[in-house]
């Protein structure tokens, strides 16, 4: 099957969650046999267009297309419109093998303009995936407020002139529903390479170790996170490091907290996730994210805020599902995590080892997609 897969860029050329996707959905396609045609850009000082982090098996079957991603002077809204002008381009350079396509796969807005030629093209069925969907979900902050009121107009119209609406499932197929008819709709999960799984039995030490990962945002509710943390080392004893570069003035200064800063060495996030027992991920507005992958890859049990589709990953079995990210949501389910008995942490952290490596592998997730496009 020949495939154009559509993307702002793939891991590590760009770094971020829909990057990661990208790169894993490139890898598995090509490893399976499948012809993938390759659009993405490039913000790193790799040379992109030798898709040096692909195995000469995988690269044989994928013809990459490096488009410049048209970043301009910062303006109000800028990023729809420097996402549409992105799309051109790549609409441009799909044109000549365009006939040959069975699928496209667009990631976010990147088949914007050729959705538009839709009624007057005869094009091959085009599946949308934006993701999170955050412009939907709540996140304290003016500025997200405001962008997202613009962001969800043109997500709609996208969404809405698409073949196919991709969701990860949870909250994010309730959002969907609001938009497109279900039939739309194909639910897949994400995926994470087997080279994540370890096969070593997790243990628990006397003192709870804690672990975020992620970049210094407002929706990632950092600030109740570090108020949660301040009101809890006062009666309580347990480590908490940090992954990412969070700014000095937002860090809680104490012996037991520690800031590796940016970390992109996956080996390297494996072994800090390896001493640790339960990640803390209190996000306004998440998908399905990859740090909760890894973590429970890890064998570490999840704290977590129910937004996007995180309910498909964590529940009781393996953590704690909080309603919001306050901060009295947060302490209590870090406290419930230090006051836990016998070996209850040790079976929350065995559970989450087992219930990634069901269902969600690249290879597992990659299938229930091309079983969904041979169905068409």
């Amino acid at each position: 099957m020949k495939i154009a897969l559509l993307t702002d860029g793939i891991h590590p050329y760009v770094i971020g969650g829909m990057q990661k996707h990208s790169y894993y959905l490139a890898k598995e396609l090509a490893k399976q046999g499948h012809s993938v045609y390759l659009f993405h850009c490039n913000e790193s000082a790799y040379d992109a267009t030798q898709l040096e982090f692909f195995s000469a098996e995988e690269k044989a079957n994928i013809k990459g297309f490096l488009i410049p991603f048209p970043r301009k002077n910062y303006f109000p809204l800028h990023y729809i419109y420097e996402s549409y002008k992105y799309s051109q381009a790549i609409a441009n350079a799909l044109e000549p093998v365009l006939p040959e396509m069975d699928f496209i796969f667009a990631q976010g807005f990147s088949a914007w303009d050729l959705l538009n030629k839709k009624k007057l093209k005869n094009l091959p069925p085009i599946a949308v995936h934006f993701h999170g969907l955050e412009m939907f979900q709540k996140i304290p902050s003016v500025k997200s407020i405001i962008n997202s009121f613009f962001l969800r107009r043109a997500v709609r119209k996208n969404l809405t002139m698409a073949d196919y609406a991709i969701s990860y499932g949870g909250k994010i197929t309730a959002i969907l529903n609001r938009i497109v008819d279900k039939s739309k709709i194909w639910e897949i999960p994400a995926g994470i390479e087997k080279s994540w799984f370890l096969d070593t039995a997790p243990t628990v030490s006397n003192k709870v170790r804690f672990v975020f990962i992620g970049r210094y945002e407002r929706r990632k509710g950092i600030p109740e996170l570090n108020e949660a943390i301040t009101g809890l080392l006062r009666d309580h004893s347990f480590s908490f490091e940090f992954i990412g570069d969070i700014p000095q003035k937002h860090r809680v200064l104490y012996p037991t907290i520690k800031y590796h800063g940016k970390v992109t060495s996956e080996n390297e996030i494996k072994q800090i996730l390896s001493h640790c027992d339960v990640l803390v991920c209190p996000s306004y507005a998440e998908g399905m994210p990859n740090v909760i992958m890894e973590a429970m890859a890890c064998s570490l049990a999840v704290i977590a805020t129910n937004v996007g589709a995180v309910s498909v990953l964590v529940d009781q079995d393996n953590g704690w599902l909080i309603k919001d990210p306050a901060v009295k949501s947060i302490s209590g389910a870090m406290q419930a995590a230090m006051a836990i008995q016998d070996n209850s942490l040790q079976q929350k952290k065995i559970n989450s080892s087992a219930k990634i490596k069901n269902g969600f592998s690249v290879e597992e997730v990659t299938n229930k997609l091309i079983i969904k496009v041979i169905n068409i």
